[in-house]
Order: structure tokens, then C-alpha cells, then sequence
């Protein structure tokens, strides 16, 4: 009972807290760098799953390529999966089949993150 007294008065003693407009000053700093993370984050996930795609198409023009040995079913196949803006490069060297294929990219904030994403797959025909 005694120590609650004591620090009660320790307390009495200090001088006045004054917080009028903390908060939004607080707020008026933060939000902009809250804004500035959540666009990078973004733009990495939008490359991440372009990167992705990409890959995905390279897979599949080659598993067509060696199905079906014609390159306009394995360019249609890597169309199919990432949109028509896609270059894809075919490779044959005797039983393996090498695809490359280059995905664009929305440019990020500052130009930062890549225009341009690659995916690479081989396949080997029997």
C-alpha cells in the first residue's frame, strides 16, 4: 500500500504529457513507406508468377515438340499458357529438344524488377 503511494507521487511529479497530433503525424510518416513496400511486394509477386508461366510454357512446348515434332503446335502450346506476346526458340540436337521461351513483364517502380523473364526446358524423344 505504501509503494503504491510513493509511486503515485513519483508520478504527480512528472510534467504533462502532450500528444495533440502525435497520432497523425505518426500516420503522415508511416503511410508513405506502408505504400512504398506494398508496390515492391507486389511487382516481386507479379515477376515470381510471370517467371512461373514462363516456365510452365517452356515445359510444355518441349513435351509437344517431341510428341508432336512440329514447332508451330509447341509455339501455340507456350502461347497457350502465357498470352501471345511470347518468343519462343527451339534447339534440336539429335534426340533432345532444347526450348527457350522469353515472357515480358510489366516494368516495376523504378524500373527495379526485370521487363523480361526466361524459362528453359529439355525434353528427350525416344
Amino acid at each position: 500500500m505504501n509503494m503504491r503511494k510513493g509511486l503515485s507521487r513519483w508520478l504527480a511529479r512528472l510534467p504533462p504529457v502532450h500528444n495533440e497530433g502525435a497520432a497523425t503525424a505518426e500516420f503522415a510518416v508511416v503511410l508513405p513507406s506502408v505504400i512504398a513496400i506494398t508496390g515492391v511486394l507486389l511487382t516481386l509477386t507479379r515477376v515470381v508468377a510471370v517467371s512461373m508461366d514462363c516456365q510452365s510454357a517452356a515445359t510444355a512446348s518441349a513435351r509437344e515438340l517431341v510428341v508432336s515434332d512440329d514447332e508451330s503446335a509447341a509455339q501455340q502450346a507456350a502461347v497457350n499458357i502465357v498470352g501471345s506476346r511470347v518468343d519462343v526458340t527451339v534447339h534440336q540436337e539429335g534426340s533432345l529438344v532444347r526450348v527457350a521461351v522469353e515472357c515480358p513483364v510489366l516494368p516495376g517502380p523504378l524500373n527495379v524488377t526485370p521487363t523480361r523473364v526466361h524459362g528453359e526446358a529439355v525434353a528427350a524423344r525416344q
